[in-house]
C-alpha cells in the first residue's frame, strides 16, 4: 500500500482541489467523503472508489469493499490531520464517483411520497433535507434548480451519509412538473397566501409531492401557480419561520401518516 508523507503530492494537491472546488467536482465526476460511516453508507450504496486514504496507524476498515475500491492509500498522520476537513476526528477520507441523477431515473410509485426542495442555497440544508428524507423512508429526494452543488462536502456531511442510500434527482422545475401533471401527482407545496390551509387539513391523496422552497426566497410562482394545494404550518410565540429542513419534515411526516 502506499504511503504518501508530503503535501506536495499530486494526489494530495488533487483532493484538495475536489474537497475546495465544485467546478473540479463536476469536471472530474468525482467527490470528497470523510468519515467511516459515511464511507460504509456510500460502499453500501455501491458507489465505487476512486481512492480511500487511511491515516497513518489506522487499520483498513473496506477490505470486504476491495472491488469497489481502485486504490487504499496510507497518509502520514501529521499531514492527514492538516488536510483532514474534520480536524483529524476521523481517520478515512474518501474520493468517489458520483452517480447519476437525471430526471430519467425517477420511478414514480403509485403509494409515493416524494419531498421536492427548490433552490437550496446551503449545503448544510441539502444535507439535512436528505437526511430527513432518508430517516422518514421518502419515496425519493428531488433537488431542483440548485443553487449549489449536490455533492458539497458540507451537504454530505451534514447528511451523515444519507446521500448514499436513497433515490435523489437533480433536475429543473419546469421539466419535473410536466411529469408530475402527466402522471397526475397531487402537488402540496409550502406556501403562505389567501389560498393556503394548515397543513392539518390538507388532503394527501397520493402519490403525493410535498415541495419546499429556497431558504429567503421561498417558492418559485411557477410552483404555487401549479400546486393542487399550497399549505403552511402554524406557529406560536411570534416564531414566523422554520429552518427548511424542520419544515419538511413536518410535512414530510403528516403525508406519511395520512
Amino acid at each position: 500500500m502506499k504511503i504518501i508523507s508530503s503535501h506536495k503530492n499530486p494526489k494530495i494537491k488533487n483532493f484538495l482541489n475536489l474537497r475546495d472546488k465544485s467546478r473540479e467536482r463536476k469536471k472530474q465526476n468525482c467527490f470528497v467523503v470523510e468519515g467511516k460511516i459515511e464511507i460504509e453508507r456510500a460502499l453500501s450504496g455501491n458507489y465505487r472508489f476512486k481512492e480511500i486514504y487511511i491515516c497513518e496507524g489506522s487499520n483498513n476498515l473496506f477490505n470486504e469493499f476491495s472491488d469497489q475500491v481502485s486504490e487504499f492509500i496510507i497518509v502520514e498522520s501529521k499531514l492527514f490531520n492538516k488536510v483532514s476537513f474534520r480536524n483529524g476526528s476521523e481517520k478515512y477520507i474518501g474520493i468517489g464517483h458520483c452517480k447519476d441523477h437525471s430526471l430519467e431515473n425517477l420511478q414514480i410509485k403509485s403509494n409515493g411520497v416524494y419531498l421536492i426542495a427548490q433552490s437550496i442555497e446551503k449545503p448544510g440544508n441539502i444535507g439535512a433535507l436528505m437526511r430527513t428524507s432518508a430517516a422518514l423512508g421518502i419515496n425519493g429526494f428531488i433537488l431542483v434548480d440548485p443553487l449549489t452543488d449536490l455533492y458539497n462536502p458540507i451537504s454530505i456531511r451534514s447528511s451523515l451519509g444519507a446521500i448514499f442510500n436513497q433515490l435523489i434527482i437533480v433536475c429543473n422545475s419546469e421539466s419535473l412538473l410536466k411529469i408530475f401533471k402527466t402522471k397526475k401527482i397531487n402537488i402540496i407545496s409550502s406556501l403562505l397566501n389567501k389560498k393556503s390551509t394548515s397543513f392539518k387539513n390538507a388532503k394527501y391523496t397520493r402519490p403525493c409531492a410535498i415541495v419546499v422552497g429556497n431558504e429567503s426566497k421561498g417558492l418559485k410562482r411557477l410552483w404555487s401557480d401549479n400546486s393542487d394545494q399550497n399549505i403552511y404550518i402554524p406557529m406560536k410565540n411570534n416564531i414566523d419561520s422554520l429552518n427548511v429542513s424542520v419544515a419538511a419534515a413536518i410535512l414530510a411526516q403528516q403525508a406519511i401518516d395520512s
